[in-house]
């Protein structure tokens, strides 16, 4: 949504079932009028392969993002990292890898407060890092810039409105509609709401050195802000600024959240970027 928000001629290729979810996240309703943005399915048989290598050949941006803690193999890079093809920058989304804080509190609050928790276990780690290593050698082998953006444990992601009558409740109408809390687990207070109305404001480094939750893990693993958190729409927005940030060429960031009702524009994003370090 983000990307096409900011004018990107976006096209989606998603599991089956989010070609129907899709557009209700994007736009209330459904429709996404002037949008320019198109969801197409990677798999099923409404699936083209034809159409996805079109899609690829085309692109001039890729975004590379898995929600869970799945890591892309060699055989997609290689279908989307091509030297024939117009590709200038490629950003995708990985994690914390650097340990630090991480273990048992980690382990423990993702099994019993919160499954998103990220709580960085050996496979997943050498997986992303398997897949940072690809990217970096296709991508020179192409002739391609690339950008790794690192997320701890996803939180939010929605405007941080429940959609209700009377509902004032503020936080930032670019991000997706209140579709969104109607998704995964229902809690009797929906504290991704809460988290969506108070965790805007964002942190970016360069490189891989932002811990994780740690101790406080189980205080953490929810609604309120903690070490290790990434909001969904700081990932998303960082993730679409790096294919036109110059500073971004080449390097790695980490994404956290931290406690704030004003998300950052697109000037703020250029800066971000500018102040890394």
């Amino acid at each position: 949504k983000l990307a096409a928000v900011r004018g990107f001629s976006t096209t989606c290729l998603v599991p089956p079932g989010d070609c129907e979810l899709g557009p209700g996240l994007v736009s209330e309703g459904g429709d996404l009028g002037s949008l320019p943005l198109t969801f197409m399915p990677v798999a099923g048989p409404e699936a083209s392969e034809e159409a996805i290598e079109a899609a690829a050949a085309s692109a001039e941006g890729l975004i590379l993002a898995i929600d869970n803690e799945g890591a892309f193999g060699k055989p997609v890079l290689e279908t989307f990292l091509q030297p024939s093809s117009a590709l200038k920058r490629v950003a995708v989304m990985s994690r914390y890898l650097n340990g630090e804080g991480m273990g048992f509190f980690a382990s423990a609050a993702k099994t019993a407060a919160n499954k998103d928790v990220w709580a960085a276990n050996a496979q997943a780690v050498a997986s992303y890092k398997a897949m940072e290593a690809e990217v970096a050698r296709m991508s020179g082998a192409a002739g391609v810039e690339w950008t790794v953006i690192r997320a701890g444990t996803l939180k939010g992601g929605g405007s941080g409105c429940s959609g209700e009558e009377g509902d004032e409740r503020s936080g930032e109408p670019s991000l997706l509609t209140p579709a969104f809390y109607e998704l995964g687990q229902q809690d009797i207070v929906n504290w991704r709401l809460l988290y969506d109305c108070s965790a805007l404001k964002v942190k970016l480094v360069r490189g891989d050195t932002l811990p994780g939750p740690g101790f406080t893990a189980a205080l953490t693993a929810t609604d309120k802000v903690g070490a290790g958190d990434s909001h969904r729409g700081a990932v998303a927005a960082a993730l679409v600024e790096a294919l036109r940030s110059p500073d971004a060429a080449n390097r790695d960031y980490s994404v956290a959240a931290e406690e704030g009702r004003e998300f950052p524009g697109e000037k703020e994003w250029s800066h971000l970027f500018e102040a890394a370090h």
